[in-house]
């Protein structure tokens, strides 16, 4: 009676024994980290692999990995081709429960060289990239916190010294933009009297336009509301619509100017012989978020005054605090403006430059935190399609520098000018970024 009694009692525990569902094996990449851009062809994965049942088998892009006991990883050499590379794993266990995850890698060997030289340093100045494959450099100041210079240089293609340019601007200034419209002039809009932007009176009002037929700049009448700006960015919306978005500048105007970080996006339209407001301070949209000395970067390649998408990155530091901002704007829908949120740079940063490498991946150059003693040098690439950003390995590091520029000249390379280095003198000295991956033919 009581054996039966026992058997019951256990018969009941048994049954009282909470149902634990099956799940599927986690997965992590241990080796090598993936956030760092890799060189090598061949590339040996180490993939732990954990289950409360036993894991029978992982596989990376349909390729199975040997399992090390020892070490309780699972390991595969596998190869990578240059750019980005899905990799598509998989982890079954005894019960064939499967947990399938994508990682990226990207492989892309570069290198720095020594490009030419500025005539003079300078930092807080605009390159633009010419229709005839030429790089025009405006503008500047000498020295962070320094007065704005009125000079500007031209490099040739191919050419292994900048050439300066009889006259330059009418009005010195820093922290402006330069456009390139279709027509091969470049439109010089807002910056600043002095890298100290301290109050609405050292903004520049002035628009100039550089020809490049003539060689020179002229003052081009504008109408409207001005636009009181610097350290912002510029985008053609059509050949004859620009946009400018953020920097500081006035966020008040008539009768209280105020400086401020502004978060509107203003539109201008572009004549022949004129450039007039659009819209005004009240009536312009705003976008994601008050930011200067950010970066606005094409996603694709666009022909002057071709609508496009942008991947806009920087920091808004307010003392110790960093916002980072980090989104894509699509301008393609005229219309109406379409904005995503994406990963912010693994580095807060701004004043950095940014570029194009090829149609959905830029990359970011220098820039600083709050102050210039914190100026980066680490660059690092956005791939669309992964949706995040991914650190160049520093074997051969780039100067520290913030406010200077990045170019993609014909060559298929980058060139990087200028700047103001980590003890706010500028810097005279410039480089080249190279890799096989530039080539949009690759």
């Amino acid at each position: 009676m009581l054996a039966g009694a026992l058997g019951c009692l256990a018969l009941l525990s048994a049954c009282e024994r909470p149902f634990v569902a099956p799940t599927a094996p986690d997965i992590r990449v241990v080796a090598p980290d993936l956030s760092i851009i890799l060189s090598a062809s061949l590339v040996l994965i180490e993939v732990e692999a954990n289950s409360f049942r036993a894991v029978e088998q992982v596989e990376i892009n349909g390729k199975p990995l040997t399992f090390d006991p020892g070490r309780n990883l699972w390991q595969r050499e596998v190869p990578l081709q240059e750019g980005l590379n899905t990799l598509l794993i998989v982890a079954t266990d005894v019960a064939g429960t499967e947990r399938v995850d994508t990682a990226y890698a990207v492989r892309m060997p570069f290198q720095f060289q020594v490009a030419p030289a500025l005539p003079s340093p300078r930092g807080g100045h605009t390159a633009t990239l010419l229709l005839d494959g030429s790089v025009l450099v405006v503008g500047g100041a000498s020295r962070a916190g320094g007065p704005a210079l009125p000079d500007a240089f031209l490099l040739p293609p191919g050419a292994g010294a900048f050439q300066r340019i009889s006259g330059g601007l009418h009005t010195a200034r820093t922290g402006h933009t330069a456009t390139l419209l279709p027509d091969g002039r470049v439109l010089i809009v807002g910056g600043s009297r002095t890298d100290a932007l301290n109050a609405v009176e050292d903004l520049v009002e002035t628009v100039e336009i550089y020809n490049p037929v003539l060689r020179r700049f002229d003052a081009l009448p504008f109408g409207g509301q001005p636009i009181r700006r610097a350290l912002h960015t510029a985008s053609l919306r059509s050949a004859t619509l620009l946009d400018l978005y953020g920097g500081r500048g006035d966020i008040r105007y008539e009768p209280d100017p105020r400086l401020g970080t502004r978060r509107d996006l203003r539109t201008f339209r572009i004549t022949p012989d004129s450039l007039v407001a659009l819209n005004t301070l009240r009536s312009a949209p705003d976008l994601e978020a008050a930011i200067a000395g950010h970066s606005q970067t094409p996603l694709t390649s666009l022909a002057p005054g071709q609508a496009g998408r942008y991947l806009v990155a920087g920091t808004f530091f307010d003392g110790p605090v960093a916002d980072d901002v980090s989104f894509k704007v699509d301008f393609t829908r005229p219309p109406q403006i379409f904005i995503s949120e994406t990963p912010p740079p693994f580095l807060s940063r701004t004043r950095h430059a940014a570029v194009r490498f090829r149609d959905g991946f830029i990359g970011i150059f220098g820039g600083t935190r709050a102050t210039p003693e914190e100026a980066l040098g680490e660059p690092e690439l956005y791939v669309e399609q992964a949706r995040r950003f991914f650190r160049f390995p520093v074997v051969q590091p780039p100067l520290k520098r913030y406010a200077h520029t990045a170019t993609k000249l014909p060559s298929q390379r980058i060139l990087l000018v200028g700047g103001f280095s980590l003890d706010g003198n500028s810097v005279i000295g410039s480089e080249f970024f190279d890799s096989d991956f530039l080539n949009e033919g690759f």
